[in-house]
């Protein structure tokens, strides 16, 4: 069920389930994405209290104040006072894990526990923030359908790839439907995203760490270099799988992520 929170003036959009129990998982999506990129798992996470945001700019959600992770992680709290939840548990995939992390932060109190979805704590490199700037470059240019195109192929596995051309056109064709605005706000909050690794280490709750061992953007080593951080961590390597576990092990990331859940709630 869509609803859609107004916020300062501007729309969030958020999508549940029937009821909200006491505990939901929070699930945030990746660049480019929106809140329906966790449409494969949802079947299996049917038995637990969902909710899917589009954060600020993607989706049905309008474009943030000013880029930031920040802007995101207010945007989930918003949504969470909406309907009244106290406490939940959050799990964000690439740039959604990034928004987490900021969460965690900002608003430590509220969780139970959260997780990095094919994503790390640490700020950017000069080459990543380079290939950002490109990026914008391009968008700016009137590139949008290009970048999207460029993008997309490179964040699965190889032989998933080759093998399910579909699944990747599927996600180039959403992509598409996403402003060049929200685009370019999201790699500008990237570039300007803060380290999180003390973040980790202050975490007084449980941290999942979902990380593919032939993911290209976000190497499984990163991912592991972080998960010694926190005091209590559990930690996957999906053998065989990119950037993309939603789709390219979605049955295996469902079992991680309702453990995951189901772990946290009996705390």
């Amino acid at each position: 069920m869509k609803n859609v929170l107004l916020n300062n003036g501007r729309r969030i959009a958020y999508y549940t389930g029937d009821q909200m129990q006491d505990l939901p998982l929070v699930l945030l999506h990746g660049f480019c994405e929106d809140a329906s990129t966790w449409k494969n798992m949802l079947p299996g996470l049917a038995a637990l209290p969902v909710l899917r945001v589009d954060l600020p700019g993607f989706g049905g959600s309008d474009l943030p104040f000013a880029a930031g992770m920040d802007g995101y992680a207010d945007a989930v709290c918003a949504v969470l006072n909406d309907l009244s939840i106290e406490h939940c548990v959050l799990v964000g995939h690439s740039m959604g894990g990034y928004a987490a992390l900021e969460f965690a932060e900002k608003y430590p109190e509220r969780l139970s526990g959260f997780g990095l979805f094919h994503s790390h704590p640490w700020a950017d490199t000069p080459e990543r923030r380079e290939n950002r700037l490109r990026g914008i470059e391009m968008l700016q240019a009137g590139k949008r359908d290009l970048y999207v195109a460029q993008l997309f192929p490179g964040l699965f596995a190889a032989d998933f790839a080759k093998k399910h051309p579909e699944i990747v056109d599927e996600l180039i064709k959403d992509g598409r439907q996403q402003s060049a605005e929200g685009i370019i706000s999201a790699l500008e909050g990237m570039i300007g995203r803060k380290d999180h690794g003390e973040t980790l280490r202050a975490a007084a709750c449980p941290v999942l760490f979902l990380l593919g061992e032939e993911d290209p953007i976000i190497p499984a080593g990163e991912g592991l270099k972080a998960a010694v951080l926190p005091g209590m961590a559990d930690v996957h390597v999906l053998p065989g799988i990119g950037h993309m576990g939603m789709f390219e092990a979605p049955e295996k990331s469902v079992e991680i992520v309702r453990q995951f859940w189901e772990f946290c709630a009996r705390r």
